[in-house]
């Protein structure tokens, strides 16, 4: 009975999220456009209840470690997948009310992952209520504990003369311009309690920006004149300014890699080449470290017979104290890599088979290795698709 009595007190320690402010639905009135590009983005798909890989790799860790508990799993995650978790820890008497199946802190902590807000994902509340940002590098990203929110009521942005009649409004600097310090609560870099590094995309950032863009101009858009409300006053129009398109670009919801990726094509005797350049100030892939990019090179007869065909995959493995392959947050080591670095080019080249007369290649995006997501048991065809970002033909 204590243990149920402190587990209960104890999971709503934070603040929750009024009604008024749970879902982006109740900011479509006044930002149409904004939130009909934000629903096409992971951001809004961050919950494990709509990531069949997020959720596939919590059960993988807990399966793995069985001294671990799934609920607290979903805590740790949360800091960077739903920020305004109202809890950022699980004690020690909470730990054991779950592992003894007490209906109360088991009620508790289900309702606390799975409220309206958690469901979410990464909405509005979680960015435009960040007041300040209070990123230790050396240590990581640590998501909720790298920013402080402000008064609920309160949205933050780049204006310093935005008015809403459904809120208060303050302009920060974190939005103002390409600052991505916003960006970099959560996408700085993280190591597993391993020590191993599991995704650092903003030191690489940091390492090869040359002018520090930010991340703006390529994962939302590029300033440009519109409405970031088409609310206006009484008597009054919606007023234009320079806004920034809120999809938060990947490979599902854009043409990022091929904006951002050259490739270009040429022989050499019997060798053909495939040059990629990255413009890009980070590794690509970067982020979650199972993407791998993939570089196909099929030779064919005069008939269009299949001669040969290379497979190269850019990208990096991660093996346990076992020496086995496995998912980034339980390696203790990462035993290959072969992403493309930031602002890089380099030539992949390929045997010409004999007899070929025409090369078909082609540059695509996996979100999770094949072999991996079969392991975690992901099922749902968005992780398991094969991205195609160019396919061409030429007469060797």
């Amino acid at each position: 009975m204590i243990v149920m009595m402190v587990c209960t007190l104890g999971v709503y320690a934070g603040e929750s999220i009024g009604l008024k402010w749970q879902s982006n639905k109740n900011c479509e009135a006044c930002h149409q456009e904004i939130s009909a590009k934000w629903e096409t983005s992971r951001h809004a798909n961050s919950h494990f209840s709509k990531n069949d890989l997020f959720r596939q790799s919590l059960a993988y860790m807990v399966q793995k470690n069985p001294t671990s508990i799934l609920d607290e799993v979903k805590v740790s995650c949360a800091k960077c997948h739903n920020p305004r978790l109202a809890k950022s820890g699980m004690s020690d008497e909470e730990k054991v009310g779950l592992l003894l199946g007490d209906s109360d802190t088991t009620k508790s902590f289900h309702k606390m992952l799975n409220n309206k807000n958690m469901k979410n994902g990464i909405n509005c509340v979680v960015c435009h209520n960040v007041e300040s940002i209070h990123l230790n590098k050396k240590e990581g990203s640590q998501g909720m504990g790298s920013i402080t929110f402000g008064e609920q009521g309160t949205m933050f942005g780049p204006f310093d003369d935005a008015i809403s009649p459904y809120h208060k409004t303050a302009q920060r600097d974190h939005f103002v311009g390409n600052n991505p310090k916003l960006c970099f609560a959560c996408h700085f870099s993280a190591k597993n309690k391993h020590g191993v590094e599991v995704y650092a995309t903003g030191k690489e950032y940091e390492a090869f920006s040359q002018d520090k863009e930010g991340c703006k101009d390529c994962h939302m858009s590029k300033p440009r004149e519109g409405y970031a409300s088409n609310h206006a006053a009484v008597g009054e129009k919606p007023k234009k300014r320079m806004v920034r398109t809120h999809r938060f670009a990947s490979v599902d919801n854009s043409n990022i890699m091929t904006d951002y990726v050259d490739i270009k094509a040429k022989t050499e005797g019997n060798t053909f080449v495939l040059t990629l350049k990255n413009r890009t100030p980070h590794n690509i892939p970067t982020g979650y470290g199972l993407r791998e990019i993939l570089l196909k090179v099929t030779f064919l007869d005069k008939d269009d017979h299949v001669l040969k065909t290379h497979l190269y995959r850019l990208g990096a493995t991660w093996k346990d104290a076992k020496g086995e392959l496995t998912i980034p947050h339980l390696a203790t080591t990462k035993s290959r890599d072969t992403r493309l670095k930031g602002l890089s080019t380099v030539a992949y080249k390929f045997p010409i088979a004999k007899g070929a007369v025409y090369a078909k290649y082609s540059f695509s995006y996996r979100l999770v290795s094949e072999g991996l997501a079969k392991a975690m048991g992901v099922t749902d065809p968005f992780f398991l698709k094969e991205y195609k970002f160019l396919e061409q033909r030429i007469h060797l």
